[in-house]
């Protein structure tokens, strides 16, 4: 079984015992927790000298903004380390700053020790995941402006590929999208690949880091 290190950075402490509760519950993947640290400081000093595999941070630390800062600091400091965001609510200012930190894994608060787990497996694959609570306002217009659907690559996708697309910007893996759409793991491959011959992308989540620079997508 393989076994990952885990920081959680919640400042309510029944919270923080619920969500080691929870990284505990699964019987396919063993979670080491840290113990419990409360100061910002030795916080990060614990970041730098264990790298964990792990931190699920509480977006709303201290009543302001350093569950942010400590994700800034912890992108910086740890590379390699996931970083799990947790919230209540998704408002612009914070959607744009987890998009400018190219943070794939968020949880809504009251999720369940299923979304945890699933979360916890997608990021293990690099994969994103949005949970279902959030992923109207993740991918709304203002949320990230950047590109116009106008774009003359874009314009080149098939109806097929476009669904594609969108499946992919909900944090959907190729099994998921075939389900949907009634197709072959292998077929939905397929399709990404020309999809990304098509937009000129490559590169670790190609599709996913074009999704996240879309205005809108097809649905």
């Amino acid at each position: 079984m393989q076994e990952y290190n885990v920081i959680v950075a919640y400042e309510d402490p029944l919270k923080r015992l619920g969500i080691r509760a929870m990284l505990e519950a699964p019987k396919d993947m063993k979670f080491n927790l840290y113990e419990d640290i409360s100061d910002l400081e030795k916080l990060r000093k614990v970041i730098v000298d264990s790298q964990p595999d792990f931190i699920v941070i509480d977006a709303t630390l201290n009543s302001n903004d350093s569950g942010i800062e400590l994700a800034k600091y912890t992108k910086l400091h740890a590379t390699r380390t996931k970083i799990v965001i947790m919230a209540f609510t998704l408002e612009d200012w914070l959607i744009k700053e987890l998009k400018d930190l190219e943070i794939k894994w968020i949880l809504y608060k009251a999720d369940t020790v299923e979304n945890l787990t699933k979360c916890a497996g997608r990021a293990i694959q690099n994969k994103p995941y949005i949970s279902r609570r959030f992923r109207e306002s993740w991918w709304k217009e203002k949320a990230n402006p950047v590109l116009k659907v106008s774009d003359t690559s874009y314009d080149q996708l098939s109806k097929t590929e476009l669904k594609i697309l969108n499946e992919v910007a909900l944090g959907k893996t190729n099994k998921e999208i075939a389900v949907d759409l009634f197709k072959s793991e292998k077929t939905i491959k397929n399709h990404r690949q020309n999809i990304c011959k098509k937009l000129q992308i490559t590169g670790s989540n190609a599709l996913f880091k074009y999704t996240m620079k879309l205005k809108d997508v097809y649905h």
